[in-house]
């Protein structure tokens, strides 16, 4: 409850919320606005492609709304982060409540931005929930970096959220951010790839490519877990080190 009243009444918080639901708005339209009927390649395939691309483009959107709002979440305790430390609660169930308060906003967020555009372009069922799937499990992983990092290297002096992101912490998750959705975007291409062409062609996939595109996806799966456990786990420790 502290969570959600101090972040209404920031101003500086809540009002930046229309500015975001703009740029979605643009967004979304930016994929309704596709000429795919004069593409010169088959409508199908470039749909498909453009959807599977596009888990790449909504991923770094998360990243930036992450940036904003997930990565200073900690900084904005401010100078008064000593009543947190001193209260009867672990900074383990501190981070943990940060992260979910910042988690569900997030994701339903990023799956209204996937399910909205696959919808305009009309991709396969395979698509839609490849897609929807892909991003269910990497949002927990980019909350978890920036409230991680957040907490190893909180600026509680800074008189705007703005601020802390700009720093050598908020370098560095973005940095990470940045190659784990990179990392989990080229596991699953060639996986993707080779799932769609044989649907495509209608024809069966060997024992060999099912295990390549079993273990990539296994692959992604491990990394998105790491992604949340590890940035955790580096911040409460750096946090618990901190002299308030």
């Amino acid at each position: 409850m502290k969570e959600i009243k101090s972040f209404f009444r920031d101003q500086t918080q809540w009002s930046q919320i229309f500015l975001i639901g703009g740029l979605i708005l643009i967004y979304i339209f930016n994929f309704k606005a596709l000429p795919l009927e004069k593409a010169p390649i088959k409508t199908v395939y470039l749909q498909n492609l453009l959807s599977f691309l596009n888990v790449g483009l909504a991923s770094f959107v998360l990243i930036a709304v992450a940036g904003r709002f997930v990565y200073p979440a900690i900084s904005n305790e401010n100078e008064a982060f000593w009543i947190v430390k001193s209260s009867p609660i672990s900074l383990g169930q501190f981070l943990w409540v940060k992260f979910f308060i910042y988690l569900w906003p997030l994701l339903i967020l990023t799956e209204i931005l996937i399910m909205a555009t696959n919808v305009f372009l009309n991709v396969t069922p395979f698509m839609m929930f490849l897609s929807t799937i892909t991003i269910f499990f990497m949002v927990p992983g980019v909350v978890g970096i920036g409230i991680g990092f957040g907490a190893a290297y909180p600026n509680f002096k800074s008189e705007n959220p703005a601020q802390s992101v700009t720093s050598f912490g908020g370098l560095l998750f973005m940095i990470l951010c940045a190659a784990f959705v990179g990392t989990i975007v080229m596991l699953e291409a060639g996986p993707v790839y080779n799932l769609f062409m044989a649907g495509f062609h209608q024809r069966a996939l060997s024992f060999l490519e099912w295990v390549w595109i079993m273990g990539s996806f296994a692959l992604c799966l491990i990394i998105c877990i790491l992604a949340l456990i590890l940035p955790m786990r580096f911040g409460e420790k750096r946090l618990a080190k901190r002299v308030i």
